[in-house]
């Protein structure tokens, strides 16, 4: 199977499709923020560094970010991963290059209208798995209630319509020229996720799939 990196606008369901890649073929899914956080809390010489950045509300530089995943990557050698929501910079981008060549580029591609709709529906777990009561397909089985371990539902710190709207304006401008870079190199799929899940899901296996 394909190496996969997902980028996507706010609320446009890489969550939800790399859940089901891991059900269906066995990825690997790495969130790079979620790497970042796991060195803090087992306070590694990298964690440390990363906790002091960040208390200093300074952005986490590409070289210990790259540290970080690329150490990550050496783990799981042979197995077929998503990576989410990286790289949000071109440098980054051509510096991801540099140690990885087998991959391909999903495109989550979601209405601002939509995506604010599917943000204000929005609940998630701490165990990660997200829900959306907008959708009969996403919804807990029970409400309010996790399907996976049980735990109570939360909406996230920053939905709320004025930091989204932000976020989504932000992402538009910033994506313009990793998405050119990415095309350049034929290596981009836009798959427009303003439809059903799983006939999203079916459009990102046929781009898994081809070998």
């Amino acid at each position: 199977m394909k190496n996969i990196i997902f980028i996507a606008p706010p609320a446009a369901g890489k969550g939800t499709q790399s859940n089901m890649l891991k059900e269906k073929y066995g990825y690997v899914h790495i969130s790079v923020g979620d790497l970042l956080r796991k060195e803090v809390a087992l306070e590694t010489a990298s964690g440390k560094a990363v906790k002091n950045i960040i208390d200093s509300g300074e952005l986490v530089a590409d070289d210990l970010v790259f540290a970080i995943l690329e150490k990550h990557l050496r783990n799981i050698v042979g197995k077929p991963f998503i990576l989410d929501g990286f790289p949000r910079t071109l440098n980054q981008a051509k510096t991801l290059d540099k140690f990885l060549n087998d991959y391909e580029v999903i495109y989550l591609d979601l209405a601002k209208e939509k995506a604010v709709k599917r943000m204000l529906n929005r609940l998630v777990c701490e165990c990660g798995k997200s829900y959306n009561l907008g959708d009969e397909t996403l919804k807990p089985k029970t409400e309010g209630f996790c399907d996976n371990c049980g735990k109570k539902l939360v909406k996230r710190d920053d939905d709320n319509a004025e930091i989204f709207a932000k976020r989504y304006d932000n992402f538009l401008t910033n994506i313009e020229p990793i998405k050119d870079y990415y095309k350049a190199k034929n290596k981009l799929h836009m798959i427009d996720v303003n439809r059903n899940i799983n006939d999203i899901f079916e459009d990102i296996s046929e781009i898994v799939a081809n070998d």
